[in-house]
């Protein structure tokens, strides 16, 4: 515990990368808290309308996640060795999966809107304004798997900087278009939440512009001409997909276990959906540095494991695991403090704003819980390569445990959001015991470049 507070040079390199991570998180679920506060003063069923068709939008962002995160174990272990060749080969790899994956959620929201809708909530009014949202947001998809495949690059390389001027921009954009479409200034006719959707789509065009040209900008040795960026193989995808499949299965099957728990809320009610859509986003606005740390985590694992400093990367990785919960507890305390009055600014009635209060410190109770799994998921294990392990326990906690326990609370024994919630969120409990085992297993140190620099080698 003394050598954690005494290594500058380890707070030196995390600090380095988790500052600018955490901000370009906190600017990006800045963006959902201007839609959600000013979305929340036209009423209850627009809230839920947006936070349903945001919950489709996560799914989206989760299957990018995936992708991205895969690439980045190995753009974080190249960037160890220096082997600029396999970056631009996995960045290019990244792109055109990321695309793929955008075309698809793209087309079925523009399409098929309604049934989307209808598989979240059987209030008419809610789909009504949710249809309207999201055939809107879904022609930005494209846009956003480009900024998140271009901002995972840049991270992993050491240049977190230039995703979090992109957020912060866009973040300003939308909120001042924000002002104009929802409510009608400047000669704009007040369009409500189809005023929402234009904003963020428009912010989410100026964040992809700006990233991309700073990308270009300040990184000529790794981009080179799309020929080298395309010059990817079968075995090239193959040994990608060997190590990412575990993370992007992980992503899409977690994501739809959160939908799984917003149509357990929804069988609550609408106040429900409402309480939690606010307690969610309210709730992402403290885990930015969690989700913040854990990537930095990935990335100085990844990079250390790749110079070959495997003790050192196993030093970084036990000091972040004291680190991580005790911030946790910090940021536990804050929320739970706070949750009167952050929720204040919210159109809802009495008994919703008790309930999304409750909610918020039930979120805190958790959160140096949290703090600790989402590290060893998404940062320690990811950055060493293993992945499948993360995924079994990820899936089985939810799946085995969370949604059956949740819904059995919901819709047979009828308890309120606050005690559904609760039950819930034992899976963090459950997980914990299987994550620490891990870490001090060490099983969880693994070169995943290896293979690709053999297939190099070969041809």
């Amino acid at each position: 515990m003394k050598n954690l507070f005494k290594d500058k040079k380890f707070f030196l390199e995390i600090l380095t990368l988790v500052i600018p991570i955490t901000l370009q998180n906190l600017i990006s679920s800045s963006l959902n808290m201007v839609d959600n506060l000013m979305i929340g003063k036209l009423g209850e069923n627009s809230i839920a309308s947006v936070g349903l068709v945001n919950q489709y939008f996560f799914i989206f962002m989760l299957c990018l996640s995936g992708i991205n995160a895969g690439a980045g174990i190995f753009i974080s272990q190249f960037w160890g060795k220096k082997d600029v060749s396999n970056i631009r080969k996995m960045f290019g790899l990244e792109i055109v999966l990321s695309t793929v994956a955008a075309l698809i959620f793209s087309i079925l929201g523009f399409i098929f809107p309604g049934i989307i809708m209808n598989i979240f909530t059987k209030d008419a009014v809610v789909i009504d304004l949710g249809v309207k949202y999201l055939r809107i947001i879904s022609i930005t998809f494209i846009i956003t798997g480009l900024t998140q495949g271009y901002s995972t690059l840049l991270r992993c390389v050491g240049q977190a900087k230039p995703p979090m001027f992109a957020s912060l921009i866009g973040v300003l954009t939308n909120a001042f278009l924000n002002w104009i479409l929802i409510f009608g200034n400047f000669g704009f006719p007040a369009m409500g939440v189809v005023g929402a959707a234009i904003a963020t789509s428009i912010a989410r065009t100026v964040e992809m512009v700006y990233v991309i040209y700073s990308a270009h900008k300040n990184n000529k040795a790794i981009f080179s001409n799309i020929k080298e960026i395309m010059s990817f193989n079968y075995e090239f995808v193959k040994i990608y997909f060997g190590t990412s499949s575990s993370v992007i299965i992980n992503e899409l099957l977690w994501s739809l276990g959160l939908t799984a728990y917003s149509i357990i809320y929804a069988k609550i009610g609408i106040s429900a959906v409402a309480s939690m859509q606010i307690a969610t986003t309210i709730n992402n606005m403290f885990m930015v540095l969690c989700i913040g740390i854990a990537t930095a985590a990935a990335i100085m694992v990844g990079n250390k494991i790749g110079a070959g400093e495997e003790d050192l990367a196993i030093e970084y990785a036990t000091r972040l695991g004291i680190l991580a919960p005790m911030i946790g507890l910090a940021t536990g305390i804050i929320l739970w403090f706070t949750a009167p009055l952050i929720t204040r600014p919210f159109n809802i009635n009495k008994d919703t704003l008790k309930l999304t209060i409750t909610v918020l410190r039930i979120m805190a109770v958790f959160a140096p819980l949290r703090f600790f799994n989402v590290l060893m998921i998404v940062g320690v294990f990811r950055g060493g390569g293993d992945t499948t392990y993360s995924m079994w326990v990820q899936l089985g906690t939810v799946w085995c445990f969370a949604i059956p326990a949740g819904y059995i609370a919901a819709v047979y024994f009828k308890l309120p959001l606050d005690n559904v919630f609760f039950i819930i969120c034992l899976e963090e409990v459950i997980k914990i015991g299987f994550e620490a085992k891990r870490l001090h297993s060490k099983k969880w140190i693994g070169n995943v470049v290896e293979d690709l620099e053999i297939l190099d080698t070969i041809q």
